[in-house]
């Protein structure tokens, strides 16, 4: 009994001890500076009514000292609305190994809205915070750097914006490569079209600006376009119609070749097709006797049958001729051809 008891007071100190123990939580080291250098507000990218918010940013870390906690675990971006309350938006810094910044230092991030996203009225002035969670910072991170109309572009159309946002990423881009020169990245490149992104850019810039190769393809070398569908009008004969019109339609020919159906109560074209029918052949019948074989006269049956096609330029014209030909040359195979 006396042992049990001894045991059970053991077993109490230990408890005891394990729950009063609290580990020591060790929180990162404080930024010495904050900033949001730059902010550019575009609209119109991929549909008409959106709006991207580019903004860069510094959060300076002591002697370079990066925790190994990445930034974007420990600090959030929020975009406030005029009453300086309402959070519109959240982004996080973006990692990009190849700097060895761990996301702090300097960097790029945004905010997307579609058209039919509840952004903020277009030119008010905003806020935007870089907040440091208080579970890895003491005392809390928490400043707010202001958007003002100045920031927003005013034109409205989507070509010029894209222009504008191009060009303000590739100068963010110039200066990303001067801030991290040591690491040797480069964020640039150029191709047949001008100044386009890198390898090493396309892939920070698509991870700090969510769905930037649709909002502005151009900064890209390999650029992906949807094509618009054309409009076209339904085929016709029409330019058939016209040709026929100018050459043929009330000519001396087409009166004479009128007069020939009218003696043998045909069409003015079926009786041109009879006579094509019979000059075909005799010329098959010409050619083979004279010892230089059928395809002489079929070639020059061809010949006379698509002259006189495009001299008329009537659609059953052509088709009779076409049919006057294949009867020739099946005519001739039967007659001469088949029984050699």
């Amino acid at each position: 009994m006396k042992r049990t008891r001894k045991y059970l007071i053991i077993l109490f100190v230990l408890l005891f001890c394990v729950c009063m123990a609290s580990p020591a939580f060790a929180y990162l080291i404080n930024p010495s500076s904050i900033s949001i250098p730059d902010v550019k507000v575009f609209r119109n990218l991929a549909e008409t009514g959106d709006c991207l918010y580019v903004f860069s940013y510094d959060i300076e870390i002591p002697s370079d000292n990066y925790s190994t906690t990445p930034a974007s675990d420990s600090i959030i971006f929020r975009l406030y609305d005029t009453d300086n309350t309402t959070v519109k938006a959240v982004a996080t810094p973006y990692v990009y190994p190849y700097f060895e910044s761990n996301g702090y230092a300097d960097g790029i991030s945004s905010f997307y809205f579609g058209a039919s996203d509840n952004a903020s009225v277009w030119g008010s002035d905003l806020q935007i915070e870089v907040y440091g969670w208080p579970s890895f910072y003491s005392p809390t991170i928490s400043e707010k750097f202001p958007i003002t109309s100045s920031d927003y572009v005013l034109v409205t159309t989507q070509e010029t914006n894209r222009s504008l946002l191009k060009d303000f990423v590739l100068l963010l881009a110039d200066r990303l490569a001067a801030d991290y020169q040591d690491t040797g990245v480069i964020l640039k490149s150029t191709s047949d079209s001008g100044i386009v992104l890198s390898s090493y850019g396309e892939m920070y810039f698509r991870g700090a600006i969510d769905g930037l190769d649709a909002l502005c393809p151009e900064l890209f070398f390999i650029q992906v376009v949807v094509p618009e569908v054309m409009e076209v009008e339904p085929y016709d004969t029409s330019l058939a119609d016209t040709l026929r019109a100018a050459h043929y339609t009330g000519g001396d020919m087409e009166r004479g070749f009128n007069r020939i159906g009218d003696v043998i109560g045909v069409s003015g074209d079926v009786a041109v097709a009879i006579l094509f029918f019979g000059l075909s052949l005799g010329l098959c019948i010409w050619t083979t006797r004279k010892g230089w074989g059928v395809e002489v006269g079929l070639g020059l049956s061809a010949l006379v049958g698509t002259l006189s096609a495009v001299l008329v330029g009537s659609i059953l014209f052509t088709i009779l001729m076409c049919v006057s030909f294949v009867a020739v040359g099946g005519i001739v195979y039967l007659t001469l051809l088949k029984r050699a």
